[in-house]
């Protein structure tokens, strides 16, 4: 078989844009991780100045959507961006709104009967049922490396924020953190595939919008006490930007360029993320179990870039030969 000197190059340069979007992706997905893992940090400030968590969930989603929708004014003002149909405009209301705000509801509610560590330890099952819905509901083909570095991540996960799981838990709440866990999972998948055509910014900015829209009226009709001094506005703050516009900002790009297993795999090193910034920054300790989980979360996304860097090195061309 022959071909052209020239074709190969061609081949190689779009394969090196595809590696370069992967790594992109990657670098995005754990910058995200580590803004998800900072928010703890000011919501304990601000739970400590008396704001109501469901008030401060509500300012933190529409302080958020108001900061991307002024990214997104900017830049179809300046020719840069344009909105979907309406259609994908409600879809992506509708996956905030519904699903993402569930999800942060249910967690929420599971969090008050059996703490922080069971309820992150059942959160971070997400990875599984992400790897679930992609194989089974989507017929998305899975690598055996995603499925082994997805229950090793998981694994890990359960160790690090389980260092802090204390006493027992009725049926319910793990039922609560559990559906918790599938609904975040559903989002990353869905994400994953309707940004492709609204795009990353647009697909945040509705998705935030809608779960702000969903809290605000929680909050409203509940009567939860807002921020009401200067460190729970800054507080409040803090969350809407990193750890909301920033974060899931990220997040989107992220399942832009990478499939959703993937992203979840990596994702898991928000609980490492946070024990790190517990230790560092509140001086917390830290027990061997959640050293175990951290090594054992690190090693899992190592794998998995190490069999994404293996794609990179294949030249399509000669593959298909």
């Amino acid at each position: 078989m022959t071909r052209n000197s020239a074709e190969p190059v061609i081949v190689s340069t779009s394969h090196a844009h595809a590696a370069t979007a992967r790594r992109l992706g990657i670098l995005a997905v754990a910058a995200a991780a580590v803004s998800f893992a900072s928010v703890p940090l000011p919501a304990k400030q601000a739970y400590a100045h008396d704001i109501d968590p469901f008030a401060l969930v509500a300012w933190r989603f529409v302080l958020g959507a108001l900061m991307l929708w002024v990214v997104v004014g900017i830049r179809i003002a300046r020719g840069l961006q344009t909105l979907p149909p309406r259609r994908d405009v409600f879809r992506l209301l509708f996956l905030g709104a519904v699903v993402l705000s569930g999800e942060v509801l249910l967690f929420f509610l599971a969090l008050e009967r059996i703490g922080v560590g069971l309820d992150e330890v059942l959160l971070y099952l997400y990875p599984v049922w992400v790897v679930v819905i992609a194989a089974v509901v989507l017929r998305v083909a899975v690598s055996r490396a995603v499925v082994v570095c997805s229950v090793i991540a998981v694994v890990g996960a359960a160790l690090t924020a389980g260092g802090a799981v204390r006493g027992g838990a009725d049926l319910l709440s793990v039922v609560m953190a559990l559906v918790a866990s599938v609904g975040f999972a559903t989002y990353v998948v869905l994400s994953g595939r309707w940004v492709s055509k609204a795009g990353s910014l647009i697909t945040t900015a509705l998705t935030v919008s809608g779960t702000a829209i969903a809290f605000a009226l929680l909050a409203l009709v509940s009567g939860a006490r807002g921020p009401h001094d200067m460190t729970g506005w800054i507080s409040a703050f803090a969350m809407a930007l990193i750890g909301t516009g920033l974060a899931f900002g990220l997040l989107t790009f992220g399942l832009h360029r990478l499939p959703s297993p993937d992203v979840a795999v990596i994702a898991t090193i928000e609980p490492a993320v946070a024990v790190v910034l517990g230790v560092v920054l509140l001086g917390e300790s830290v027990g061997v179990v959640q050293l175990v989980g951290v090594v054992l979360i690190l090693g899992s996304v190592a794998v998995l870039m190490r069999q994404e860097a293996k794609v990179d090195l294949i030249d399509p061309v000669t593959a298909h030969e």
